[in-house]
């Protein structure tokens, strides 16, 4: 199972405003996100994260699972799941369903607990030339000090670049 982590983030890290606001994502990237979605099948989302999708969810995917201990949203559809599972029992979940390959789409707190379990192979970064001083960070409420090899850069556009870890 591969597990790719896919953010767009300022140039200081952040992968959202306070109150969740995405609307600086280029159009550029949301095209490169959908890609990414539809060849992975599966992404995986906190609770926030699925509520900021608004009309956007669920994904165009094969399967959309959502991680929340919200027992309202604890529901099962043709392609969503809701729960309150693991990092790794969600990863078993999507191997089980036989999925080769799951993409990992935020928030923060989600990111960090799927890094701090060496869950993630992969990480596409697109950095967005925007600097927003306070927000949601690509990983939050963890400790860690993680080395990353660059495995590439990629110019989307004039100002904007993909990194391959």
């Amino acid at each position: 199972m591969k597990v790719i982590l896919y953010m767009a983030i300022s140039t200081d890290g952040y992968i959202a405003k306070e109150n969740d606001d995405t609307n600086w994502v280029t159009d550029t990237d949301w095209g490169v996100f959908s890609k990414i979605v539809k060849d992975a099948g599966c992404i995986i989302m906190g609770r926030r994260t699925y509520e900021a999708s608004g009309d956007a969810f669920p994904y165009n995917c094969k399967l959309n699972i959502v991680l929340t201990s919200d027992k309202k949203l604890h529901k099962e559809t043709s392609n969503t799941l809701f729960t309150s599972k693991k990092p790794r029992q969600v990863i078993k979940i999507a191997e089980d369903k036989g999925f080769k390959k799951v993409l990992i789409i935020g928030g923060g707190n989600l990111n960090a607990s799927f890094l701090k379990e060496k869950l993630i192979d992969e990480i596409y970064l697109s950095v967005h030339p925007k600097i927003l001083v306070k927000g949601i960070k690509i990983f939050e409420g963890e400790e860690m000090d993680v080395n990353l090899k660059l495995l590439s850069v990629k110019k989307l556009t004039e100002d904007l670049v993909q990194l391959h870890y």
